[in-house]
């Protein structure tokens, strides 16, 4: 199994006042927030292209800041080039980062009273982009198309990984109706775009992929779609997930993921309404290429059942894809809730993008902890059953806290 790409947070801070936060790292980006002199912050990742650029969050902020503005970086470097790694002991499997999805979904806001539309943003939460566009497809062709429509047209282009068609939706409906929520997601998608050079496709029966020429080879690529699919067959045994529009996965070189999800240093593959992976293995589909693959899998199948909380989601994530706890990170896991240190199940819901390394690791084995409770307690009823009956799920997880001592 390949070591986790997990980084310690450093004691890295902004050496002077008014440092700009910007949204990239040109000096023409936009200015996010302006940084005071010793503002602690978390390095997500290192922008490798020699402009000394990296990636940092402030708090709830996050955004782009050169390299001279910060103190305390050689120690983040060395262990960089290193590789950041940390024992198995410490973390038994490369973390991975929860659906962002919901919270797109969540903010951007959709308020209509037309039946179709309405019918449409179903449609797309329940992952069902292509019929949506479908739906919406009438509207669309008028000469002055709802904003609504527009946006709801964005969102089902982008889960479908259209993403020049879900960037000209959104620019369309902000000219006809201004939304600070979709500007905003409209500038980070434009921004993915820009540094996405996965353009290569293949086609499978129930995925469709798309990777980078240059960092994967045809043959590893064609070979992916049968391992993609066999692990669809085995997690939708065990969830019994819905299979609907192809799903989308994309598969680019570690670089290369972590410049356009934004995600942190320490994230290995990501959710959000498409399956982003990060090379494990080089050309190689081995254990651990089919275990992340395994691990996304059940995101986009949990997604596709409901809305629910991110403890569940990695926990059957983990548990799914074959990870367990060792021993040692189980004593420490029960030292941390002897010491009232580990929030309960009901605190762990959104947000765990924002954690830095140290609590994401308490996060990732308490949430699989939480699912090895659960099919202790609920095997004989069946977790099919569980996820059909979702009004079930408080009560269940009051009853995994305690049987977990939280």
């Amino acid at each position: 199994m390949v070591a986790p790409l997990l980084l310690w947070l450093f004691a890295v801070t902004v050496r002077r006042d008014h440092t700009p936060l910007r949204s990239g790292c040109g000096d023409d980006e936009r200015v996010v927030a302006h940084l005071a002199a010793g503002t602690r912050v978390e390095i997500r990742f290192a922008i490798a292209d020699g402009s000394g650029c990296y990636k940092v969050q402030a708090g709830e902020l996050a955004g782009y800041v050169a390299g001279q503005d910060l103190a305390g970086l050689d120690e983040f470097d060395r262990q960089r080039r290193a590789g950041g790694r940390v024992s198995e002991a410490a973390s038994p499997t490369p973390i991975t980062v929860p659906t962002q999805a919901p919270a797109l979904r969540k903010n951007i806001a959709v308020h209509t009273t037309d039946p179709q539309l309405a019918r449409a943003s179903q449609l797309i939460d329940a992952n069902q982009p292509r019929e949506a566009l479908d739906l919406l497809a009438p509207e669309l062709r008028e000469h002055n198309p709802d904003p609504n429509a527009l946006m709801l047209a964005g969102l089902a282009a982008y889960k479908s990984d259209d993403v020049r068609g879900a960037i000209d939706y959104w620019r369309q409906s902000l000219t006809e109706k201004p939304n600070p929520q979709l500007e905003a997601w409209y500038e980070q998608v434009e921004r993915e775009r820009k540094a996405d050079d996965s353009s290569d496709k293949l086609y499978g029966y129930r995925f469709q992929l798309r990777y980078e020429g240059t960092s994967v080879p045809a043959d590893v690529a064609r070979a992916m779609l049968p391992v993609l699919d066999e692990e669809f067959t085995r997690i939708s045994a065990e969830l019994g997930c819905p299979s609907n529009d192809r799903i989308p996965v994309i598969v680019q070189s570690r670089e290369a993921y972590l410049r356009t999800t934004g995600a942190a240093e320490w994230s290995g593959g990501q959710y959000d309404g498409r399956i982003h992976v990060a090379l494990v293995e080089g050309n190689a589909i081995g254990p651990e290429t089919r275990r992340v693959f395994a691990h996304e899998i059940v995101h986009a199948c949990l997604a596709n059942l409901g809305r629910w909380p991110s403890w569940l989601h990695e926990g059957l994530a983990q548990k799914l894809s074959g990870d367990v706890l060792s021993e040692t990170s189980q004593s420490e896991l029960k030292e941390l809730i002897q010491r009232h240190a580990a929030p309960k199940l009901e605190n762990l819901t959104d947000g765990w993008s924002h954690m830095d390394a140290a609590r994401a690791r308490v996060a990732y084995h308490l949430a699989l902890a939480a699912a090895d409770a659960l099919y202790d307690n609920y095997a004989a009823y069946g977790i099919t059953n569980l996820l059909r009956n979702p009004d079930r799920l408080p009560q269940v997880t009051v009853e995994l806290d305690r049987k977990l001592g939280l």
